[in-house]
């Protein structure tokens, strides 16, 4: 982001890197700084050194706290996961070895923010009748949900950031999204789309939710093994349509629409389209534990928390 000043830093023995990290001060908090793109052996040495070399850094321009891990912005890759290693991450979110925690702490870091993942799999039984009576009041409220069109994917993609910028309007350093980064997510994700899991609910007002969930490209990745070259390219053409797991990159609804059954009705959509195309696994991700608006809907589906993230912070000294 132009808004934001940014440094990065490698440690080395000798010849052999060893660890990196990347600090980020946006301009939108001056007093704020943010450290990502954190590697390191289980050292707490290391660590210190490469987290001082940050902290050094956004204290010189006059930062006076410090929170991480974060990729650039907390609306990008935020958090340290710390429960939930078990499978490998999906698209955009945070994967880590079990002892980072350790390391940030033993730097003087403790947790400031908490957020969590829900998992989805086919056999998942709304058996609390939850998205039964969310259409019904969603009906009385005039509620309709309908797919992404991809041929007016730059149109759509303004009204998804428009909707998203409104409702995390209050979220934790949420910095909004600007037309050109819509357009490059716009551009990236484009030949990947799966429409039948990509949801916008409108009322008499117009597009008043959204439900953005992206097929994990990741497992792309992982499938070919990680080699391009010189076929891995084929494969991911070949694979690139029956990719079985999907990340929920996007729940929100206006506050006109929080208590009319809408994001009940949302998932309760993604779950008949996942299942007919095939979906072996998805995860909603990452949402605040202050979120207690989402969190009730989510846990009264009884959808379950299958990974746990935390971001963590410092006081900095002049």
């Amino acid at each position: 982001l132009r808004a934001t000043r940014w440094c990065r830093w490698v440690l080395a023995d000798g010849d052999r890197p060893c660890g990196r990290v990347a600090a980020f001060a946006p301009a939108a908090r001056p007093e704020v700084g943010y450290f990502g793109f954190f590697e390191c052996p289980d050292d707490a040495g290391i660590a210190r050194a490469l987290l001082g070399a940050a902290e050094a850094w956004l204290a010189g321009l006059g930062r006076r706290e410090v929170y991480g891990p974060v990729a650039v912005t907390p609306r990008d890759r935020i958090g340290l996961l710390i429960e939930g290693f078990e499978r490998p991450a999906l698209l955009f979110t945070p994967y880590n070895p079990p002892y980072y925690a350790r390391l940030l702490e033993s730097a003087g870091y403790t947790p400031a923010h908490y957020l969590r993942a829900y998992g989805w799999q086919p056999g998942y039984r709304d058996d609390r009748g939850v998205v039964p009576l969310a259409e019904r009041v969603a009906a009385r409220a005039a509620v309709r949900v309908r797919t992404l069109d991809p041929a007016r994917l730059g149109e759509e993609t303004r009204l998804v950031v428009q909707l998203v910028n409104q409702t995390l309007a209050g979220a934790w350093h949420f910095e909004p999204i600007s037309e050109s980064e819509a357009a490059r997510l716009a551009a990236l994700l484009g030949p990947v789309l799966d429409p039948s899991i990509a949801l916008v609910a409108e009322d008499h007002e117009g597009p008043c939710a959204v439900f953005l969930a992206i097929p994990d490209v990741w497992w792309l990745w992982r499938r070919a093994g990680g080699a391009l070259w010189p076929f891995g390219w084929a494969r991911l053409l070949q694979w690139r349509r029956r990719i079985p797991q999907a990340r929920v990159m996007a729940l929100g609804a206006l506050p006109r629409a929080r208590r009319t059954g809408t994001v009940a009705q949302l998932i309760g959509r993604l779950d008949q389209a996942g299942r007919a195309r095939g979906y072996r696994y998805g995860e909603l991700s990452q949402v605040y534990e202050d979120n207690h608006a989402m969190r009730r809907v989510l846990d009264r589906m009884r959808l379950p928390v299958v990974r746990r993230y935390a971001v963590y912070a410092r006081r900095l000294e002049a």
